[in-house]
């Protein structure tokens, strides 16, 4: 058994909603990373912030879908499609560049 840290994990949040947890960085700084990394690779497009004392929400445009991107201080950074309980399946393209990525 490896004690390596999986970089991103796929699950089900409380909701329902497929939820792609950022485990190689859970910082405030990893969240930055985060989103330009969907900037960079995916030209992503910034439409809301939202940034608290312990917590941030931002939102980005991908071919139309909308993504939210959290930062929680007790989770980490997470992202998951945004108003809709349906998977898009470039969401699991992004979650596959990234374990290919963080290898």
């Amino acid at each position: 058994m490896s004690d390596e840290l999986i970089p991103i994990t796929k699950g089900i949040d409380d909701e329902g909603k497929v939820t792609y947890y950022f485990w190689a960085d859970p910082s405030w700084e990893g969240f930055d990373s985060l989103v330009h990394y969907l900037q960079k690779y995916w030209k992503a497009i910034v439409c809301e912030s939202v940034d608290s004392v312990y917590s941030r929400r931002w939102v980005v445009v991908l071919d139309s879908i909308q993504i939210s991107i959290h930062h929680d201080s007790q989770i980490g950074n997470y992202f998951q499609r945004n108003g809709s309980l349906a998977n898009a399946p470039l969401l699991d393209e992004i979650y596959a560049d990234l374990l290919e990525r963080l290898k």
